[in-house]
């Protein structure tokens, strides 16, 4: 049986710690060992330990030798076949602990963001010369990094996170939110570049139009107070409601008639977008990052310029004007969704990377 380590230094929970779970547990139930090493009061511990998944408790300080000691030992001991880092601050210490260990194992660091990646010598260490393999989470951040990095395009590998059919499935799903009339939302972590912004901003151009709109934020994060205050000095507090973090997901879709997202940076290919496309939800969302490789425009929803809070408003009271439109991007996407984004092709693109790397051994 193989064995993989997942590192992993962030203590906050969004897209990126929720794939290393669900790929974790993808990967036990394919037969792999799998252990997650975070920090001990991280969500992704918590989570991961709820789950049984054999976690490990680190803190990643790049200039403390006793992190580096404690992960050697953990790649030594129980014998690691794959590290794969996620964040800064654990890529350091995990991957220099792999080169350093005597097991030697394969290195792969995921890259979820499409942030601009600095062109240092420090940055080609511990992303082009270091690792085995780079993951990114959509073709538009392996191009850059190619292009604008000059890193070797024939270690970087573009994997989406896929997403549960069955699970993100309208004929399964019951609406969380009961409500009257057009429903739009945004779901994810509240985050500056989310955009949540524009999305308010947009919202008295398209009660203008449609009255008996209803606005749900769901997710939670650093920019909560900001939100909530932008609402209320907007006078909006009827119309926007501030779900908070949900773990019903599925259920709030549902509830959905239009998802919206905004965001303008770091994006790789977003799972609210890929779950409301399963879930026959059509999509507006800006042109960032890899959003583009699943938001077709005007096939699987609305492509918008980043910050434009009025082309969100635009599009959003086409949506409603047009409900035909609606159920033919909604049908479109779960298409595609189902034939690019599924959960078991994610899966089977990571370990058929695993069994190249290891057969390299």
């Amino acid at each position: 049986m193989k064995t993989i380590l997942h590192t992993e230094s962030s203590e906050g929970w969004g897209g990126q710690e929720i794939r290393i779970i669900r790929e974790s547990l993808g990967m036990i139930k394919s037969g792999y060992r799998v252990i997650i090493a975070a920090p001990e009061q991280s969500n992704i511990f918590r989570r991961a330990k709820e789950l049984n998944i054999y976690t490990f408790p680190a803190q990643f300080q790049k200039k403390n030798p006793l992190s580096f000691v404690k992960i050697l030992s953990l790649i030594n001991n129980e014998g690691v076949n794959i590290v794969n880092t996620h964040s800064s601050s654990d890529s350091w210490v995990a991957t220099i602990s792999a080169r350093l260990s005597r097991v030697r194992p394969k290195v792969i660091r995921t890259r979820h963001l499409s942030t601009s990646i600095s062109r240092s010598y420090l940055s080609r260490l511990i992303y082009n010369w270091l690792p085995d393999a780079i993951i990114t989470t959509g073709e538009e951040i392996r191009q850059r990094m190619i292009m604008d990095n000059g890193f070797d395009a024939g270690k970087i590998f573009s994997i989406p996170t896929g997403i549960d059919l069955d699970m993100f499935n309208i004929e399964k799903v019951k609406p969380a939110i009961q409500r009257d009339g057009y429903a739009v939302g945004m779901v994810g972590v509240l985050r500056s570049w989310k955009g949540h912004n524009y999305f308010i901003e947009a919202i008295p151009l398209i009660l203008k139009a449609i009255p008996d709109a209803s606005f749900y934020i769901v997710g939670d994060g650093p920019q909560y107070r900001n939100i909530k205050g932008m609402i209320e000095n907007l006078g909006l507090t009827g119309k926007v409601f501030m779900q908070g973090h949900r773990e019903d997901i599925p259920e709030i879709i549902a509830s959905l008639d239009v998802l919206v997202h905004p965001s303008y940076a770091n994006e790789g290919v977003p799972q609210s977008i890929l779950q409301a496309m399963a879930m026959q939800r059509p999509v507006v969302a800006s042109d960032a990052g890899a959003i583009k490789e699943a938001v077709i425009d005007e096939k699987t929803g609305f492509l918008i310029v980043p910050k434009k809070p009025e082309q969100i408003a635009e599009r959003v009271i086409e949506f409603y004007r047009k409900p035909e439109l609606r159920r033919k991007f909604g049908k479109e996407g779960r298409r595609f969704v189902k034939e690019n984004y599924s959960f078991e092709k994610m899966l089977d693109k990571i370990e058929a990377l695993y069994k190249m790397l290891l057969s390299n051994a």
